[in-house]
């Protein structure tokens, strides 16, 4: 059994040794990422609680195929605190700032969100490479300039309708997926 099956398999058996052992590979990376982002050490337990949680029910409902636990699990962490400070509420009571999260509410739209994610990201796997060259570039940012630069096109027009068409496969790939339509309602 590798790695990534034995944590996983750990976390449905409820294995103490491996669930600490899990804690103590990747607590620290988790937390560096949190703490250099506006985050406490309070919320680097939370984060971690609710992505061993999201790792739980996800591979509960249907066996997670993952090549690298670290890198899903650390991913997870991530797209878990970016929503957090997305979404953080705060109120002052008292001279006190207090956080107002229903936290049952925001796992359960982020096992949605997290779903999408992997349709997507199945899906971009199935383009040309090609076309995931230029929707990574295209979703990192980079101006059509940049793209055709990069990639050597001969005109800012050809990089605008290839990205068109691109994004277009991608859309088409992921409405014809039975997921996509359980996942809209």
């Amino acid at each position: 059994m590798d790695e990534t099956q034995e944590y996983l398999t750990a976390l449905l058996e409820g294995d103490d040794l491996v669930i600490l052992n899990i804690y103590d590979r990747f607590f620290p990376k988790v937390k560096s990422f949190i703490i250099e982002n506006k985050g406490k050490e309070e919320d680097v337990q939370d984060v971690f609680h609710d992505a061993l949680m999201y790792l739980l029910v996800k591979h509960r409902e249907s066996p997670l195929q993952i090549q690298s636990f670290e890198a899903y699990f650390f991913t997870i962490c991530k797209n878990i605190w970016r929503r957090e400070l997305k979404n953080k509420k705060t109120r002052v009571i008292d001279n006190k700032t207090v956080h107002l999260i229903d936290k049952e509410t925001d796992l359960s739209l982020f096992i949605l969100e997290q779903k999408q994610l992997e349709v997507y990201l199945e899906k971009f796997q199935l383009l040309s490479d090609n076309c995931k060259e230029i929707l990574s570039s295209y979703y990192n940012k980079l101006s059509y300039e940049e793209i055709l630069e990069d990639l050597s096109y001969g005109s800012i027009n050809t990089v605008r309708q290839r990205v068109f068409k691109c994004r277009a496969k991608i859309i088409k790939l992921i409405k014809e997926d039975n997921r996509y339509r359980k996942l809209k309602k």
